[in-house]
């Protein structure tokens, strides 16, 4: 059901769908709600785009409009988080709601 329900948020963010399904949206708000709370000040700063650098942050915007990117490849991605992020050990579905947001941040077809 969870996999269906950020499926949902996903294609609804990116234009795909409207977002009508209350569980989509509810999906896509608690993501940005972790994200507010947990990755704010690295990844959601003002003007911040894309790494530059070794240690440089992508902004979460640049993470969703990386070529090829997905809501699985993101949450896949958070399990394996380099040891210079906190480990703010998020639950699946967690992973996975933030990886919804994240999607939803996509601007036009990539």
């Amino acid at each position: 059901m969870l996999k269906r329900t950020v499926l949902l948020a996903v294609a609804a963010a990116a234009g795909g769908l409207p977002l009508s399904s209350a569980l989509a949206r509810s999906d896509v708000e608690q993501g940005r709600e972790l994200a507010e709370r947990l990755c704010a000040g690295c990844h959601m700063q003002p003007g911040q785009g894309e790494k530059s650098g070794h240690s440089g942050i992508p902004s979460f915007r640049a993470v969703a409009n990386r070529p090829g990117q997905s809501v699985d490849g993101i949450a896949s991605w958070l399990k394996i988080a380099p040891p210079t992020m906190p480990n703010h050990h998020l639950s699946q579905e967690e992973k996975a709601r933030l990886a919804a947001f994240i999607m939803s941040l996509r601007e036009g077809d990539r």
